[in-house]
C-alpha cells in the first residue's frame, strides 16, 4: 500500500476520491498519504479497555498466535479469542497458525478460540477442532468456489468440506466433535 500497490479499492471508492480532492491518477502520493492517514494508526493493547467500554457486543481479538497475546486478550475483557495469521498474507512464510493453536487454547483459559489460516480441507478442520478450536474459518476455498460457480460454488466447497470432516471423524472412529482432542492426532501432529 505504502508503494502505491493495491490500492484500486480506494482510488475508485467515491467517498476516498472525495476526501482525495484531486484524481487518483495524477498524484499517486496524495492517494498513499490519504491512505496511510486514515490506516496508519493501528489498535494497540492500550485502546482495548477503550475498545471494550464502547460495545456490549461480544469482542473478539483477531490475529492471536502467541499464548501472551492470548493471555493479554483475555484479561483484557475479551469475549473470545481468534488465533489466526490471516492466511500468511501479512508475512508468507510466517509461523504455521495450526502449531500456535494449542498454545493459544491453553492459555483462554475457556474462553471460545476461533481459528483461520490454511484451512482447505476437511482434515484441517478436524485438525483444528481436536487442537482445541471451537470453531474454524474457512477463508480461501469458499472465494475459489464463488469464483467458480457463484453461490453454488461457495455452498459446493462448504458441502465438500464437511463431508471429508464427517468421513474422517467417522473412519477413525469419532461420533462427534466433542469426541475430538489432541489424542485423535497421534502419529499425525500430537504434541
Amino acid at each position: 500500500m505504502l508503494r502505491g500497490h493495491c490500492l484500486a479499492n480506494y482510488t475508485s471508492d467515491p467517498v476516498f476520491r472525495a476526501r482525495l480532492g484531486s484524481p487518483p491518477e495524477n498524484d499517486m502520493a496524495a492517494v498513499v498519504a490519504l491512505w496511510a492517514q486514515i490506516f496508519g494508526n493501528p489498535l494497540t493493547w492500550d485502546d482495548l479497555p477503550w475498545l471494550r467500554s464502547l460495545t456490549h457486543l461480544p469482542l473478539v481479538v483477531k490475529g492471536i498466535c502467541h499464548p501472551d497475546d492470548a493471555r493479554r486478550a483475555r484479561d483484557g475483557g475479551v469475549n473470545g479469542i481468534y488465533c489466526s495469521n490471516h492466511g500468511g498474507r501479512q508475512a508468507n512464510g510466517g509461523l504455521p497458525a495450526l502449531d500456535c493453536l494449542p498454545g493459544v487454547v491453553e492459555v483462554a483459559e475457556g474462553l471460545p478460540v476461533l481459528f483461520d489460516s490454511g484451512v482447505r480441507s476437511g482434515a484441517d478442520v478436524v485438525k483444528a477442532i481436536a487442537l482445541g478450536a471451537s470453531a474454524v474459518g474457512i477463508g480461501r476455498p469458499y472465494a475459489y468456489g464463488l469464483a467458480l460457480g457463484g453461490a453454488d460454488g461457495v455452498v459446493h466447497v462448504l458441502r465438500s468440506i464437511l463431508a471429508e470432516a464427517d468421513l474422517i471423524m467417522a473412519v477413525n472412529g469419532y461420533p462427534t466433535l466433542a469426541d475430538l482432542n489432541r489424542q485423535s492426532l497421534r502419529g499425525v501432529m500430537a504434541r
